[in-house]
């Protein structure tokens, strides 16, 4: 039966799930059987495109009188699988057994949790919740969810990420109960998520299959957020028609062609920038923030060499309806402070947390660096870039007549026939020694290439170094009365963890968007 979705395709499929058999050898001896699959290619221990199998990383948790882990070796044929205890488990002779796979799905034996994050290896499904409640040491496992079959057919993408939104939870903490051998699932009032994240790292070539486990349940507004190796995403939804889950059973959802394009987030430039040491990498929004006085909305700037200038002047001004991008610190509740005396907030007010018109238009999708994460990028970053400079970060640079510093991604080509930059990572001779046209830097740009104008400051209503300064805020303070910030003037490079001034003073504002 076919569903339309709008704008998905909808094919429901529904199967029942395989059988398998385990033994211990340690201790008490248990066998163990799973439910029926005639689909042997979906899975709960492991799914490896041909048939289930148990792997030699798979535990399962039983409790009657104490508890034990058991860790499972796989017999020939993988179908079966010897149990060992593991040591620090204190399972006794017992009336009834209660178990669980896997074996961290529950920490009291009472109550599973179904996580928010889910993991797939070359299109695998693992741990896919089984329970069983038996009065003797044959164990009989019953699925817990059922699956969504997600189809992707797609040319030379390679999927990170796909992130499952419904309109009802989908994950939490559940109780079991169990009629005539069949358990069913009930969400802990307050908790669960209606999100779930699939994690892998794999190429889809023309078409490949991703496994999602979810509770039983009609669902609507099905919404998917599938992100790309290139930082690309694919969001589709919400879905106008319910989506159906049953116990032990799949659903197949089928996306292809037009339904598959892949995308940069609204508002975000190419590059990637890694911001500290764990490897988390950020989008810098298309341009510096502005706010309109008059409409009361926020937007960026159209092109990253723009700034408002000598307007920021009539930040104090009634009649003045057009923008201002040069702002007090934390003012993302207030962006029309400039009174020095004002009291700012104990708790730092970050811009990025409103709707920014060109930039989604929803609120918390943006964020400004923190003072170590701005250190980070300019100090300690690893660049892989053909400039002919060990990690090559940033260069002062006047791009379309107006001065500022050129900041490179993690990994940057600079493009053929554009003047190589001179002075990288260093004392420049003044903004001009890296002059760029806007057609040249309009490539440079593609290749991930990001401008911070040099836009000046402002003290109360009062403007100084227009054009020949960047200063740009960080989201930590320094002291009551100081905010930390990066700075620039063409010849030095103050990056905030030596940097700060007072939070009154009216400085620029460049957000970025976390990727991973």
């Amino acid at each position: 039966m076919k569903r339309s979705l709008l704008p998905l395709l909808f094919v429901i499929g529904l199967i029942s799930l395989t059988s398998c058999k385990k033994e211990q050898t340690t201790g008490l001896e248990f066998t163990a059987t799973m439910e029926e699959c005639t689909d042997v290619r979906n899975g709960k221990t492991v799914l490896n495109g041909e048939y289930l199998h148990w792997t030699t990383d798979d535990q399962v948790r039983i409790y009657g009188n104490g508890w034990s882990d058991f860790a499972v070796t796989p017999l020939s044929p993988a179908t079966n699988a010897r149990f060992t205890a593991i040591e620090g488990g204190s399972l006794e002779q017992s009336s009834t057994y209660r178990a669980y796979y896997p074996s961290t799905l529950t920490t009291d034996g009472v109550t599973i949790t179904l996580p928010t994050t889910q993991t797939s290896v070359d299109g695998t499904l693992r741990d896919f919740p089984m329970y069983t409640e038996s009065t003797t040491q044959q164990l009989a496992f019953k699925n817990l969810c059922g699956v969504m079959k997600l189809n992707l057919q797609k040319t030379g993408v390679t999927v990170t990420s796909i992130k499952l939104t419904m309109g009802s939870p989908i994950n939490g903490t559940y109780t079991v109960s169990t009629t005539n051998g069949v358990p069913a699932l009930s969400l802990q009032s307050g908790s669960g998520s209606n999100t779930t994240t699939l994690e892998c790292n794999q190429s889809i070539n023309s078409a490949h299959d991703f496994y999602i486990y979810l509770p039983e349940g009609t669902y609507s507004g099905l919404t998917l957020e599938i992100k790309a190796n290139d930082g690309t995403v694919c969001t589709k939804g919400p879905a106008t028609s319910n989506v159906v889950i049953e116990r032990s059973k799949y659903s197949t959802l089928t996306l292809g062609g037009d339904d598959l394009i892949f995308t940069r987030p609204t508002g975000t430039k190419s590059g990637f920038f890694t911001i500290n040491e764990d490897g988390a990498q950020v989008w810098f929004s298309q341009g510096n923030l502005k706010y309109y006085k008059g409409s009361g909305k926020w937007y960026f700037a159209d092109e990253q060499y723009y700034f408002v200038g000598d307007d920021n002047s009539n930040i104090g001004n009634n009649a003045y309806t057009g923008p201002i991008d040069l702002f007090g610190w934390s003012t993302g509740n207030n962006p029309t402070v400039y009174d020095p005396n004002w009291s700012y907030p104990s708790s730092f007010e970050d811009w990025g947390d409103n709707a920014i018109d060109n930039g989604g238009n929803t609120a918390y999708m943006w964020r400004t660096l923190t003072a170590a994460e701005w250190t980070y990028l300019f100090r300690t970053r690893a660049t892989n870039t053909n400039l002919g400079t060990t990690n090559a970060r940033y260069v002062a640079a006047n791009v379309n007549s107006r001065n500022g510093l050129i900041l490179f991604p993690d990994n940057y080509i600079h493009p053929s026939g554009i003047q190589t930059p001179s002075y990288i990572n260093g004392t420049a001779n003044g903004w001009s020694s890296n002059n760029y046209s806007s057609t040249d830097w309009s490539v440079m740009e593609a290749a991930g290439a990001v401008f911070l104008p040099a836009a000046g400051s402002r003290s109360g209503t009062s403007l100084s170094n227009i054009g020949s300064i960047c200063q740009y805020w960080s989201s930590d303070e320094y002291d009551g009365t100081r905010a930390r910030l990066l700075g620039f003037n063409n010849i030095n490079l103050y990056t905030p963890n030596t940097n700060s001034i007072a939070r009154s003073t009216g400085c620029s504002v460049r957000l970025v968007m976390d990727y991973n």
